[in-house]
């Protein structure tokens, strides 16, 4: 159980240290007042590789205490041999079928890709970049 705190932890600083910090100047600047909001492609760009992995080393991690604290499981249940049943909302279910068996070294050059070709849409959040045009990409795909 010690093991689990310290690791939830480590993966909260890590989230923290590895996300560039918004400035003042920029939130009074009409910037969106949301820390998720913020995290846009501008950002992205000026940060560097080991900061963007540790980002997605975070949502991934924040997605692995999800996966393993909505687990229904009860010891009937486990006598029986049954599995858990898993609530997972549709974002954390299609992070895990999307990247399956992808490293996050190329899901960030998935992003770094798509706002290069876009550079008209750098003020859109990472994370919706991620979900619309990578996630539900690569899920249509694999239909």
């Amino acid at each position: 159980m010690k093991n689990y705190f310290f690791g939830f932890a480590l993966c909260c600083a890590l989230i923290l240290v590895g996300t560039p910090a918004i400035s003042a100047e920029k939130l009074q600047a009409g910037a969106p007042s949301n820390p998720v909001d913020q995290f846009t492609g501008v950002l992205w760009q000026h940060s560097t590789e080991t900061e963007k992995l540790a980002f997605l080393f975070g949502v991934e991690s924040a997605i692995a205490v999800e996966h393993f604290v909505n687990a229904e499981i009860t010891e009937e249940a486990v006598k029986e041999g049954k599995k858990p049943v898993y609530t997972l909302s549709p974002f954390e279910k299609g992070w895990m079928q999307a990247f399956k068996d992808v490293p996050r070294e190329e899901l960030a050059r998935q992003v770094d890709a798509w706002y290069a070709a876009h550079p008209d849409q750098l003020q859109r959040p990472v994370m919706a970049v991620i979900w619309y045009e990578v996630i539900v990409h690569r899920l249509r795909v694999k239909k």
